[in-house]
């Protein structure tokens, strides 16, 4: 005799798409089967119902093959630990900027290395770039081009607190980036000369000036605030979490806030990494005017409430290596419908 359906003891952390990976099958083929033989307030709409026990499986499965796919550890049930090694990760980044219709490419290695801890609660990374700057493939040619990547050469490498989140908290080598300003100036203008080149640097002079204006120009740097983005959180018994996430879209002007919820797979993926998978709208005060002219607050709407407020999506996705939790590989991107749409993408992945 044949079995119609073989039945799944529901554990603490399942969820409808955990038991979907785990069983090569779609959510929606894992609803539909179990409709079949449920009663009728045992019907899964979204995800499990709190008060369902058991769940209606394909004959083919045995409970024993649900349990020997691997779990992510949760410390205390449901919070991510964040706990980095001392030793060296290399990434290839790519950063794909687009403004109305034109994309650029802008492509580095980097190195990070978590040094120890500094504090109870902090961490010491160090992140050095380990190649050169490519553009569109090329290296960078023009003389804006190299100016910046001289001036942004001074940051490296550098060296930063990160708290047990995984998030950014402040610079710690600020002494170092001044003595090699000093250094890199005095060779800029030996190197080039002209007025352009002259309020260049003195623009770089007040950015380096303090630890406090170094920092608030790292705010808006894109590789820490994707790799360093404070994913290592509690996540409740439902494997997500709301947050606001503060992403420096457009230049010149503070980050723009979006509302996000995190959500984590319970379960390993095929390729035995930890998934994490982010997505969210822009929530501000600012109007597309506000973000136009580059201001930190919502001048344009205060005067006009009819005017128009900026939107937006944020999507990010993470990939971490399960035994140690470090991250393998993500990407971020994010949007801005502006009168002329924003669009940044980040890809970093370990090499």
């Amino acid at each position: 005799m044949k079995l119609k359906y073989r039945k799944y003891t529901i554990k603490n952390g399942d969820t409808l798409n955990g038991i979907a990976q785990l069983l090569g099958k779609s959510t929606l083929e894992i609803k539909n089967f179990h409709s079949m033989f449920c009663a009728d307030d045992d019907h899964i709409v979204l995800d499990f119902p709190d008060h369902l026990k058991e769940l209606f499986i394909y004959p083919e499965y045995r409970e024993t093959d649900l349990t020997l796919i691997p779990k992510v550890y949760f410390d205390g049930g449901d919070k991510l630990l964040f706990r980095p090694l001392n030793q060296k990760k290399e990434y290839g980044v790519q950063y794909t900027t687009t403004t109305g219709a034109e994309s650029r490419i802008m492509k580095c290695e980097v190195a990070v290395t978590c040094k120890g801890r500094i504090t109870a609660e902090n961490y010491l990374f160090e992140v050095q770039r380990i190649s050169r700057f490519f553009v569109d493939d090329e290296e960078t040619s023009t003389i804006a081009d190299e100016l910046a990547e001289k001036v942004s050469g001074v940051l490296y490498p550098l060296e930063i607190s990160v708290d047990e989140t995984g998030q950014w908290t402040g610079v710690c080598n600020f002494g170092q980036i001044r003595q090699r300003w000093e250094g890199i100036k005095e060779a800029i203008l030996d190197e080039y000369e002209g007025e352009s080149v002259l309020q260049y640097l003195a623009l770089s002079e007040q950015t380096l000036e303090t630890e406090s204006s170094v920092y608030h120009a790292l705010t808006k740097d894109w590789f820490l605030n994707a790799y360093f983005g404070g994913i290592y959180i509690g996540y409740s018994h439902k494997f997500n979490c709301k947050k606001d996430v503060n992403f420096p879209l457009v230049p010149y002007c503070e980050a723009a806030k979006y509302r996000v919820t995190q959500k984590i797979e319970p379960y390993l993926d095929e390729y035995n990494l930890i998934a994490i998978r982010t997505s969210g709208d822009l929530e501000e005060e600012r109007t597309i005017g506000d973000f136009e002219n580059h201001l930190d607050f919502p001048y344009y709407g205060l005067m006009d409430p009819t005017a128009k407020k900026a939107t937006g999506q944020f999507a990010a996705k993470y990939f971490l290596n399960a035994a140690s939790n470090a991250i393998e590989s993500l990407a971020v991107v994010c949007t801005m419908d502006l009168t002329i749409p924003k669009k940044v993408e980040v890809i970093i992945s370990k090499m």
